[in-house]
């Protein structure tokens, strides 16, 4: 006896005689099963919050299906039906689920595509983080807009994920916890184009919940930088102490009280960590000249009429403006502000060449620029 749990952009998931059955719509080919048996033993005995494969098995001669424990609610059904939850009870899932991330990157296995549904909640409560795996998300069509409010910008830009891509994964899904709501949810009459360059270009707005400590509400948005550079995550104890192996690049689509909380988030560093900082002395420190700024221009994305960039600064202070022209034209500038991301108009004809670069200013006296990127092949002359 089965009961349908829940459909997504490929799979359909069933509870059948007290397991779950993630159906996909065919079967694996060979190397993609291999990748999944690996990934599969490496979750295997994890002491972290990871909702591990049972197995894969085949269904009616024709399509694989994984095996795994059943859970007895997920998060966007608990939202869904409950409203956003407490910032306690979002402080205790970020150090779960920031644990889990950890846990498995440390192992080599990338998530690739968390939202609320992979976030689990076993019968006594505990959350998990499932359906972990590249190789499981690139063998199916899928519909390319399918979550891409989960998704970076970087990775919704070149199809490459990456731990950061993950890290803001789990970003997004604690705004909305808080929320109830995605980080760029859908408007009333906006059609795919914009709502791309949206989520390419705008920042997450910031959690402004009376009840959500500061340091809660800054430890996500750090999660959900657009500069995957610049993201991080909570640091997470229980991580095993050897070297983490690093994770693959894998492409796969183009397209508690206030005081638990703030000790849930305090401790946020860069995620893998840097090089520990040396112990304090007496020693005065060395005082050198600091680095002029640099500002990196990212390669464009042509939509049509607008071009969606992006961009990256070693410095945070900066503020930006956008220099468009078409070669032998006078140029124009767009004003930008503290944003590393800007949509541009620019004429839909594949004929129309362009050029661009990011300047950036802490106050007019010092202009930092970015090398010139081009558009549909424009030869661009400063």
């Amino acid at each position: 006896m089965s009961q349908l749990l829940g459909t997504g952009p490929v799979a359909e998931v069933y509870a059948v005689d007290g397991v779950a059955l993630k159906v996909f719509p065919g079967k694996f080919d060979r190397r993609a099963l291999a990748t999944i048996e690996r990934e599969r033993v490496k979750l295997a005995d994890l002491a972290a919050p990871v909702l591990p494969l049972d197995g894969v098995e085949l269904v009616d001669g024709t399509k694989h299906a994984f095996r795994m424990e059943l859970c007895a609610d997920s998060l966007v059904n608990r939202v869904r039906r409950d409203g956003p939850l407490t910032s306690e009870e979002v402080a205790a899932l970020c150090g779960s689920l920031s644990r889990a991330l950890a846990a498995a990157h440390a192992r080599g296995v990338l998530h690739g595509g968390i939202s609320p549904t992979n976030v689990l909640f076993r019968a006594n409560g505990e959350a998990v983080l499932a359906d972990f795996g590249v190789a499981q998300r690139q063998e199916f069509r899928r519909d390319p807009l399918a979550g891409i409010e989960w998704v970076s910008p970087e990775t919704l830009r070149t199809g490459v994920v990456e731990a950061a891509t993950d890290v803001y994964g789990l970003g997004a899904v604690l705004h909305f916890a808080l929320t109830g709501r995605s980080p760029h949810p859908s408007r009333i009459g906006e059609v795919t184009g914009e709502r791309i360059l949206r989520v390419l270009g705008d920042p997450v707005p910031a959690v402004s919940r009376p009840d959500v400590p500061v340091v809660l509400s800054t430890a996500i948005g750090r999660m959900l930088a657009p500069d995957p550079a610049r993201r991080s995550a909570p640091a997470s104890a229980g991580v095993p102490e050897a070297p983490p192996a690093r994770p693959e690049r894998r492409r796969w689509y183009a397209v508690m009280s206030a005081t638990a909380v703030s000790a849930a988030v305090l401790a946020v560093v860069l995620w893998p960590r840097a090089t520990p900082e040396p112990p304090a002395t007496n020693s005065p420190p060395l005082v050198e000249d600091a680095a002029e700024p640099v500002v990196e221009l990212a390669e464009p994305t042509d939509l049509g009429d607008k071009v969606a960039l992006t961009w990256t600064s070693t410095d945070d202070q900066l503020y930006f403006a956008v220099r468009v022209w078409a070669p032998g034209e006078p140029s124009r500038t767009v004003r930008v502000g503290f944003a590393h991301a800007k949509t541009v108009d620019v004429d839909p004809d594949p004929a129309r060449k362009y050029c661009f670069l990011v300047r950036g200013t802490k106050g007019g006296d010092q202009i930092y620029e970015s090398q010139t990127v081009d558009l549909r092949g424009a030869v661009c002359h400063r």
